[in-house]
């Protein structure tokens, strides 16, 4: 699954302008831009229940959302409102042409500490739920902190939501098109953010996430904390594809070289070492090889969330201490 760079440099950066890092309690997600108008798209599963949102922009911004445009529980869809307007959006496909079977899609992949990338994947196939509901099944399977990604067509023209499902007990990665989206952007009466507590999205596999405090990382340089969030954030991508074709030890395996590995390697990152020890100890009390991966895929993803949240504290002083020349 390659990044692209290559001819796609301008859709990378296009895309990566509107792309929008979703702050809550206990969780992180992402969404993008689709108007001008700062109407701000995700998933539903991202943001339900959610009274307290903070959005960075890609210009370093940090702002509140209080309001909601629309919701959409069947199609896991939400639309927010950022307090901006005048901001960068992606450009909608014209036509609304969906790609077909092996048609290569882009995703872009937040990743914390480091600038987004852009995923190239292909169509696995078309799935028809009932009439009201036809999504496209992807190749790839990526982290669930990919939910509310934009999915780019090769002009760079966004076709629909990345979503993280589950499908007979197994994740995977599906593309819910821009059509049911365009319903819910067409909605002008503006809804206070409780009301995202009435919303009830579609059950999946409970998951144990542990949320760490910024503590944590007391000790870590922030290019040791980049460089440990590329390692985890890396051995998630190697790891999913290989339970999702069933080999759920093969993916414990990897995660746990991967934390003892960690382990060994960062002293200088304590609080680090504590949490994937945690995690490795879980494991231990745990019966066969896809409760352990669960595990240590509950244990990575909470610290990218702790590192996620550090990296974007900074990124969001730094943004509010630079000079206003600087920004101009």
């Amino acid at each position: 699954m390659p990044a692209v760079d290559t001819g796609l440099s301008a859709v990378r950066d296009a895309a990566t302008s509107a792309l929008i890092t979703l702050d809550m309690p206990n969780r992180r997600g992402v969404g993008f831009v689709a108007t001008p108008g700062g109407q701000l798209v995700t998933n539903l599963h991202m943001v339900a229940g959610c009274e307290d949102i903070s959005a960075l922009l890609a210009d370093g911004r940090l702002l509140q959302v209080e309001q909601v445009i629309a919701f959409d529980e069947k199609h896991d869809l939400a639309v927010l409102q950022l307090p901006v307007s005048n901001v960068p959006a992606l450009r909608l496909e014209s036509e609304g042409l969906l790609p077909v079977e092996g048609d290569p899609v882009f995703i872009l992949h937040p990743a914390p500490g480091i600038p987004p990338f852009l995923l190239e994947t292909r169509v696995r196939s078309e799935q028809v739920l009932d009439e009201s509901f036809t999504f496209l099944e992807l190749e790839a399977i990526l982290p669930e902190d990919v939910s509310g990604s934009p999915v780019l067509d090769a002009t760079g023209a966004w076709i629909g939501v990345a979503t993280c499902a589950f499908a007979d007990g197994r994740p995977v990665t599906i593309v819910i098109p821009s059509r049911y989206v365009l319903p819910l952007l067409e909605r002008t009466d503006a809804l206070p953010l409780s009301t995202l507590g009435l919303a009830r999205p579609a059950a999946s596999r409970q998951r144990q996430i542990p949320t760490h405090s910024l503590s944590l990382l007391e000790g870590c340089a922030p290019d040791v904390l980049e460089e440990v969030a590329y390692t985890l954030l890396r051995a998630i991508q190697l790891g999913a594809p290989l339970y999702n074709r069933g080999d759920a030890a093969a993916c414990y395996r990897l995660y746990a070289h991967t934390a003892e590995r960690l382990i060994r390697e960062r002293p200088d990152c304590p609080g680090i070492q504590d949490a994937l020890r945690q995690g490795l100890e879980r494991c231990a009390r745990l019966q066969g090889a896809d409760a352990c991966a669960w595990a240590l895929r509950d244990t990575l993803d909470g610290l990218l969330g702790v590192i996620g949240r550090w990296l974007q504290a900074q990124s969001a002083l730094a943004y509010r201490a630079a000079p206003k020349a600087y920004l101009q």
